[in-house]
């Protein structure tokens, strides 16, 4: 007589088990609040671009933002250093361009001048769809060619 085990576990904990890996599956990247994982990498002239500001920036104003590593690396983070952003179509600026700050010691720490033409930043071309239920990769091959605003101030 059966009891409907096999290998010692019940039938029905086989079946919540593979139910819970399904959903695990289909909500790959997906966080609690309905926000979605994106990461990529930023080149410029096929080098990896360290300390660039990367935003996303969506048409109802939601923005998420980031900053590369020394190997080109972001993850985007949105509200309050949750990572993440809501599903959705995005602008993307990618800026290296900082003012001048201090040192929480208070030592200057001096202006950087933008180094990635125009076109990425304050006129980007750049989009991006963030897609619910995927990972999301958003890698930017950025060429230097482009005219160069900098910030006034």
């Amino acid at each position: 007589m059966s009891d409907g085990r096999k290998f010692g576990v019940p039938r029905l904990a086989c079946i919540g088990l593979l139910i819970s890996c399904v959903w695990f599956w289909l909500c790959a990247g997906c966080q609690s609040d309905g926000s979605v994982s994106v990461e990529g990498t930023v080149t410029l002239d096929g080098q990896p671009l360290a300390e660039a500001t990367v935003q996303f920036i969506s048409e109802t104003g939601t923005t998420a933002g980031a900053v590369t590593d020394k190997n080109g690396r972001y993850v985007l983070t949105y509200v309050e250093g949750k990572r993440g952003v809501p599903p959705g179509k995005y602008k993307v600026r990618i800026s290296t361009a900082r003012g001048e700050s201090e040192t929480p010691d208070g030592k200057p720490i001096p202006a950087v001048p933008e180094r990635i033409p125009m076109q990425y930043n304050a006129k980007t071309i750049l989009e991006f769809t963030v897609e619910a239920g995927k990972r999301n990769v958003a890698n930017f091959d950025l060429e230097s060619r482009g005219q160069i605003i900098q910030a006034e101030g």
